[in-house]
């Protein structure tokens, strides 16, 4: 079905597999990474993540099937113009498909048109070229959160982190967990990738500024979006759940954190309240979805360096999957950042080297 064609372009990456009859032998080929799509010539193959899917009608009646196909390297458009209904059928949301296409540009963008696809097999792809995943190991990173858990010097705070990392079953999903459905940190691990560079960030804001209550910022760090783990899911294609959709995470995250709090034998009501502010001001403003503006120095703290690492996140993130085939150096126009983003005399770095 998806034979391979010499000469088809672009820069190849090894995570298709074919397997001979026998079952043993397998023979490496090649998928084409959508950042090389529009420097393709000729038809290529690719696995790619299915991250959504319309019918729709042409102009003239003709059904059409739009995908959003990403993998690691960006997000693309694909239009199924033949065997529409089966096209249709034969593939999922939030699965890895293989397809055959042909390159595209329609109005300075670029685009596939699918000739065929299916759903790929396990062995015909690699999930890291699928999505984003931390660049440090999780273990490590959640190391370092135990490590600023011990030097909480403030005893009901520390009561308060002990007994929540004594659970488990949180430990597990919060190593595991994104940090957003899209935007920035919206991978599995996101959420604990962005909890450690907070804490990164309080520790030094807390050197500069002597006067911020350090035990309580760093518990808001920690805690601050421990609700994200019940507001998405953890497949691939990262969705909200209903709790998500309906409560949101700042909502879930304090309900989640007063279970804990009452298996202690006390918690100082004025620490809780302090506490749960900096938690429900944390993104800023009322039209950002927070229920209160912050009104405490250690909740502006964790607003700004919360807002910070979501922004440059969000410029890496757009810089490598939005870049504009059209205008060297810069990316294509990001609704969310309201601007263009320029990359261009930035030095190259590996993975190894970003962080």
């Amino acid at each position: 079905m998806f034979e391979k064609r010499p000469g088809s372009g672009s820069e190849r990456r090894p995570s298709d597999e074919r397997v001979s009859d026998g079952g043993a032998t397998k023979d490496i080929s090649s998928t084409t990474l959508i950042a090389d799509i529009p420097d393709t010539k000729g038809d290529f193959v690719g696995t790619y993540l299915l991250k959504s899917k319309t019918l729709a009608e042409s102009k003239s009646g003709a059904a059409y099937l739009r995908l959003r196909l990403s993998d690691k390297s960006g997000e693309i458009d694909a239009f199924v113009w033949q065997d529409v209904e089966a096209a249709d059928s034969s593939v999922a949301t939030g699965h890895v498909i293989k397809l055959k296409g042909r390159a595209n540009i329609y109005q300075q963008r670029p685009n596939v048109k699918v000739l065929k696809l299916r759903p790929a097999l396990e062995n015909e792809y690699d999930v890291r070229t699928m999505v984003e995943c931390p660049k440090t190991d999780p273990e490590e990173l959640l190391a370092v959160v135990k490590g600023m858990i011990e030097g909480v010097g403030d005893a009901h705070f520390r009561a308060l982190l002990d007994e929540v990392f004594s659970d488990e079953e949180f430990v597990s999903r919060f190593k595991t967990a994104p940090g957003a459905k899209a935007i920035h940190h919206a991978y599995r691990g996101g959420l604990l990738e962005h909890t450690v560079s907070l804490l990164r960030l309080a520790t030094g804001i807390s050197e500069l500024y002597g006067d911020l209550d350090t035990d309580l910022l760093i518990t808001s760090c920690i805690l601050h979006d421990i609700g994200k783990m019940q507001e998405y899911n953890e497949e691939l294609a990262i969705e909200r759940t209903t709790e998500g959709r309906l409560l949101g995470h700042i909502v879930l995250g304090l309900l989640s954190l007063q279970r804990y709090v009452e298996r202690l034998d006390q918690f100082p009501p004025v620490k809780w309240r302090k506490l749960v502010h900096v938690l429900i001001s944390h993104h800023g403003s009322l039209e950002w979805g927070s229920p209160q503006v912050p009104m405490t120095l250690e909740a502006i703290a964790l607003h700004y360096m919360d807002n910070l690492d979501a922004k440059l996140g969000q410029f890496r993130a757009v810089s490598k999957k939005r870049k504009d085939p059209n205008f060297e150096g810069f990316t294509t126009y990001d609704k969310f950042l309201e601007r263009y983003v320029y990359f261009g005399d930035r030095p190259a770095k590996t993975d190894s080297e970003e962080g």
